[in-house]
């Protein structure tokens, strides 16, 4: 599980997932170029749900939580005698002492947890048919059981505490849940397509605008902790950087993201323009003969 191929090992637990992730996002890409329609076409809401939780939850929330929780590992603590820290308090690691990588949450974790997308595709549609809904659940099963055997395997080759797998996929179920039925809305987008046989008019790829600015507001949102860490430390000039750089930052991503998803909401109770008829006009409704 600790293994992987793009640190030149043999495959490890993780890989398939960034295997899967790769292809999806070359899907999703040929879907907004318009290639291989209709049988690739109705998949982008899909697609473009699995990048988005993808980018979200397991590198936006987990890594942000990393640096700001600054938690030690269980090798750290045991080998090299750093302090302990629970998982809601601040870790002796900090942004000043260089690039570090926490303990809490799980990464690894969170992405093999991503396996559980297709089971919100399968099983979260009630128009879907039985066999599939109920694959949909047995996929998810599997998921929940894959994540739970990587949670395992990290905390046995102490590289994290039992609370770092568990508040990874605590977080990546909910940021899952929420992305799929509230900030994509991935149930209308089926149902708009199922009615009109086209997508909303919605932006050039507006699932990863929405990640670009999620990003901005997570960094924000980690600076404006940091500066508050900074406070308890008594780094004042350290803190307010972080503090005014966050906070910014923290508008600007809130603000942009916001309108975004105005936009789109506002395209899924849009009917999609019509192309105009090419039968000629009733005789009733044609001008007479000589008339300006």
């Amino acid at each position: 599980m600790d293994r992987t191929l793009f640190e030149g090992e043999w495959m490890g637990g993780g890989d398939p997932v960034v295997l899967v992730l790769i292809i999806a996002a070359v899907g999703y890409y040929l879907t907004w170029k318009g290639v291989f329609r209709p049988a690739l076409d109705r998949w982008r809401p899909h697609l473009g749900f699995a990048l988005t939780s993808a980018l979200i939850t397991a590198i936006q929330v987990v890594h942000s939580l990393k640096w700001v929780m600054g938690r030690a590992r269980p090798k750290e603590v045991l080998e090299r005698g750093l302090a302990f820290s629970h998982w809601f308090e601040f870790g002796p690691h900090y942004v000043t002492d260089g690039i570090y990588r926490g303990s809490f949450p799980s990464g690894h974790t969170a992405q093999v947890f991503l396996l559980m997308a297709l089971a919100y595709v399968l099983a979260a549609d009630p128009l879907r048919s039985h066999s599939v809904r109920r694959l949909g659940w047995i996929w998810g099963a599997f998921a929940l059981l894959y994540t739970l055997i990587m949670g395992v395997g990290r905390c046995m080759s102490f590289s994290h505490w039992l609370s770092d797998v568990i508040g990874a996929l605590f977080l990546s179920w909910v940021g899952m849940h929420f992305i799929y039925f509230h900030l994509l809305r991935v149930p209308e987008q089926v149902r708009f397509y199922r009615r009109w046989g086209q997508h909303p008019q919605t932006p050039l790829v507006w699932e990863m605008q929405l990640c670009a600015w999620c990003l901005g507001l997570f960094i924000g949102a980690m600076g404006t902790l940091l500066g508050m860490r900074a406070l308890l430390r008594d780094e004042g000039r350290l803190a307010l950087g972080f503090l005014l750089l966050g906070l910014t930052l923290t508008w600007v991503g809130l603000r942009r993201s916001s309108l975004l998803l105005g936009r789109v909401r506002h395209s899924y109770n849009t009917p999609p323009p019509q192309p105009a008829s090419s039968d000629p006009a009733p005789a009733s409704e044609t001008a007479p003969e000589g008339s300006v």
